[in-house]
């Protein structure tokens, strides 16, 4: 299925070097712009700590902090920038955070959520914890929580904020769009979301696919996708495992990490 209205046009501007492997910085996973949107929060899932980088990827030290739990996959700001929500992928946790003291304000799994039953059947593989929630994000418009299920099926699920009900779900694949000219639609995964108020869309991406998706959720089809792709000394080069993406509409600037490079690209869009 394609869309040949074109909404975007990405153009790759840099990458940064954000590894920093004394402070555990090894495998980002997760992005979002800062409250100021002079920086970004990320994690990696394999250290107990909630990173924040500058925009060119330098490490800010002095303001990441340690938190209580690994393996973290998405992380996501309220716009008055007083919490942050991750998600947890192993149990499909969701963890709020007070981004002032740093504590843990709220923790809910999703199979504690009303509603869970409507989706119970989705999460039903024990056997793999690598299909459970991949990325959150939050949607100024609803005020409610967007998190993304990885694989077989993928899945896009709003959760209220105070984490008490789900309020729907659809299931992502090559119906609403999520389509690869090189993989099957089922092989297609999902690694991060998020929310971009100024289109009133979701920017998803595919670590597998390599690909960046624009999403309508409320027509429920994807309008674009493209390639994710940088250049280095003159050749377009596939972005390998990107695993979160953020977007500040207001400088058109797309970010991209990659969990195997532990690198941040960076792109404008328009």
């Amino acid at each position: 299925m394609q869309h040949n209205q074109q909404r975007y046009h990405l153009t790759f501007l840099d990458s940064f070097k954000i590894k920093n492997k004394a402070e555990g910085l090894r495998e980002p996973s997760g992005l979002v712009l800062s409250h100021e949107k002079d920086a970004l929060w990320t994690i990696s899932d394999d250290t107990k700590k909630i990173f924040k980088i500058s925009l060119s990827g330098k490490l800010l030290k002095g303001q990441s902090f340690a938190v209580q739990d690994t393996e973290l996959e998405g992380i996501t700001l309220v716009p008055d920038g007083k919490f942050l929500f991750v998600v947890k992928e192993r149990n499909n946790e969701l963890i709020k955070i007070n981004t002032e003291t740093q504590e843990i304000s709220d923790r809910k799994c999703l199979s504690e959520i009303e509603g869970y039953d409507a989706i119970a059947a989705y999460f039903s593989n024990e056997l793999s914890s690598n299909e459970g929630l991949e990325g959150i994000t939050w949607n100024q418009d609803t005020n409610s929580l967007f998190v993304i299920k990885e694989e077989n099926p993928g899945l896009l699920i709003e959760i209220s904020s105070d984490l008490q009900s789900i309020l729907n779900h659809c299931i992502l694949n090559d119906d609403n769009g999520f389509y690869d000219q090189d993989l099957e639609s089922d092989e297609i995964d999902f690694s991060d979301i998020c929310y971009d108020q100024s289109r009133g869309l979701f920017w998803i991406i595919s670590d597998k696919a390599r690909r960046l998706y624009l999403y309508d959720h409320a027509a429920n089809k994807v309008l674009q996708s493209s390639k994710l792709l940088y250049t280095k000394k003159g050749k377009n080069k596939d972005i390998k495992k990107a695993e979160g993406v953020a977007i500040d509409p207001d400088e058109k600037r797309l970010y991209i990490v990659s969990d195997e490079t532990a690198r941040l690209y960076v792109f404008d869009i328009r």
